[in-house]
């Protein structure tokens, strides 16, 4: 990553109207919204209640470094899910995440599962049913107004 950029709220704000708008569109509806803590924590907040979503839970899972991948929290899922994080960057933490619950017994009632972030990243792998405000081919570094 070369620069910061710093993400503003109304952009935020924009973006989640954006993904609000999309799952509209596709007239999907989800039972439950997980955040990915903590990126996804406040935007997944701000769609549940866009959606009128009340049932939302926490991921809570770190995968900055392969070797330490830590799960913190499990969220108890079924139905209709829509998993939130900030920014799709390499698709690491949705690709762990992915694996987590499709091969986790406690998962087996889960209907549907898509995944949304604010901004993808091009270099990202991960395109499994996903949702996001932007795409971007930018090398920056963004700094979230949660990460101020």
């Amino acid at each position: 990553m070369s620069e910061k950029a710093f993400i503003e709220w109304s952009y935020v704000d924009h973006w989640v109207e954006n993904i609000v708008n999309q799952i509209n569109e596709r007239e999907l509806e989800f039972d439950t919204i997980v955040g990915i803590g903590r990126g996804g924590l406040i935007p997944s907040t701000m769609i549940s209640y866009k959606l009128k979503c009340v049932q939302l839970q926490n991921f809570s899972i770190t995968t900055r470094h392969a070797e330490d991948i830590i799960i913190n929290q499990r969220p108890s899922l079924s139905g209709n899910v829509l998993i939130v994080d900030d920014i799709n960057d390499s698709g690491k933490t949705f690709e762990i995440v992915d694996s987590l619950i499709n091969n986790d017994e406690r998962y087996k009632n889960i209907k549907s599962l898509t995944y949304c972030s604010l901004i993808k990243r091009y270099t990202s792998t991960f395109n499994k049913d996903t949702i996001e405000a932007i795409q971007t081919k930018l090398d920056d570094w963004f700094i979230f107004p949660w990460d101020k």
